[in-house]
């Protein structure tokens, strides 16, 4: 009975033995699984030499293509058409000729009648201008005489004191005499050019009614609509001012500039606006042409603004450079505005760089050992920093860490007598 007893305690104690031995293994290849689960794994760059770029984005539309319309106001029957699509024409070139009909014979020369009034004016305007000149120089002559009258002392020893300041309010008169003649005259060349604009204009209106039709301008000619025998009725409206009926004018084609530029407009918010300015280059996208990108340069910004809700907003206006895709007006387009440019710089990700109050540090990668150095920065841009000094071409940073379960699939020998009830040892 003592030696069952004995045997008993014997299983119980290699039992124990056996635990005790479990336990530890388990426990050590927990912790080399824990330690080797947080090795920190590094994701690291290269330190490179380039060009620090600047831009702002935006978007806006095509304002202006590089067609101009070919328009007319007659009415009547086409009886020749001298071009075809597709031809190249000079400014002032004759396009098609119209036989007026009724109506349009009397537009043609209610048009003529005031144009020729149009160059009265102009010829009016210039002969004032003339005749001011020569009022001045009378008008200063008089300032002079009134001045010498006053200035005349034995004269003046005889007159009372009435007759003084007669002369005197004389000289006063003259000069202000001579101050509405000079005005005038100084406004006299403005006159003239309005007066110029508003013949150019009425000679355009004539134009625009009378049989011949020329082209607006030099290019090619596109989607000209009109053949030989084509009939073309005026459309017309009414006046809200004053009552009166007149010819609307109606597009029968256009011309393609040959230069093919486009103008396109962007909206700047006003953080944006005061670091653009004119000539700085442009990249452009478009939804029409997604696989090209143009180029272009900013004309000019809108300071004046608009608001909005609060919201303030500054148009820029880019002139494109020449394509020959076909780009149309209110075609949407996205810009990057190059704002400024670095060259020869040392560069980093910005993400590898660390900021302590004013102070900026990085860490460097050697022969497998990460250390901190200090370094000083300069420009920066959505992804790249300029250092100044602390790293030089070629060195390894590090832009982020993470930490690599590497053995966390790797079974240990243990692993398999971890399965079912008593981990695998009868009679636990």
């Amino acid at each position: 009975m003592k030696f069952i007893t004995g045997i008993k305690n014997l299983t119980w104690f290699y039992k124990a033995i056996i635990v005790t031995l479990i336990v530890g293994l388990t426990y050590f290849e927990y912790t080399q699984l824990s330690t080797k689960s947080t090795t920190p794994n590094y994701q690291t760059s290269s330190v490179t030499k380039g060009t620090l770029i600047k831009s702002i984005a935006s978007t806006g539309s095509i304002t202006s293509g590089n067609t101009t319309n070919i328009a007319t106001k007659a009415s009547g029957v086409v009886t020749k058409v001298y071009v075809a699509n597709g031809d190249t024409v000079k400014k002032g070139q004759k396009i098609l000729d119209i036989t007026l009909d009724s109506d349009g014979i009397e537009r043609k020369s209610s048009a003529w009648q005031m144009y020729l009034k149009a160059q009265e004016d102009v010829v009016t305007r210039a002969k004032e201008k003339q005749d001011l000149e020569i009022q001045v120089w009378k008008d200063r002559q008089a300032i002079v005489d009134a001045q010498n009258a006053v200035d005349n002392v034995e004269e003046l020893a005889n007159l009372t004191d009435d007759q003084k300041h007669q002369k005197t309010e004389a000289v006063e008169g003259a000069k202000m005499a001579f101050d509405v003649t000079a005005e005038k005259y100084k406004n006299a060349d403005s006159a003239i050019s309005a007066a110029k604009i508003v013949s150019q204009a009425s000679y355009q209106d004539y134009m625009d009614v009378s049989g011949s039709i020329v082209a607006p301008a030099g290019g090619i000619i596109n989607n000209l609509t009109l053949t030989k025998d084509s009939t073309l009725t005026a459309s017309t409206s009414q006046s809200t001012t004053t009552g009166s009926s007149y010819a609307s004018s109606q597009t029968i084609g256009f011309i393609r500039a040959a230069n093919n530029q486009y103008q396109a407009k962007v909206s700047l918010t006003e953080v944006d606006a005061p670091k653009v300015q004119a000539g700085q280059k442009v990249n452009i996208t478009m939804d029409a042409h997604p696989d090209k990108t143009f180029t272009g340069t900013v004309l000019a910004v809108d300071v004046s603004g608009t608001s909005n809700s609060g919201v303030s907003s500054y148009p820029a206006t880019i002139l494109m450079d020449a394509t020959e895709l076909p780009i149309y007006p209110n075609m949407s387009v996205s810009a990057t505005i190059i704002t400024s440019t670095e060259a020869d710089v040392i560069l980093v990700p910005t993400s590898a760089i660390t900021m302590n109050n004013e102070s900026s540090s990085i860490k460097v990668m050697k022969d497998g050992k990460v250390s901190t150095v200090n370094i000083e920065i300069g420009q920066s841009n959505d992804t790249k920093t300029i250092v100044k000094s602390g790293v030089s071409e070629g060195e390894v940073v590090v832009t982020g860490a993470s930490t690599s379960a590497k053995n966390s699939n790797t079974e240990s020998a243990f692993s398999n007598s971890r399965q079912g009830s008593g981990m695998g040892i009868p009679g636990f």
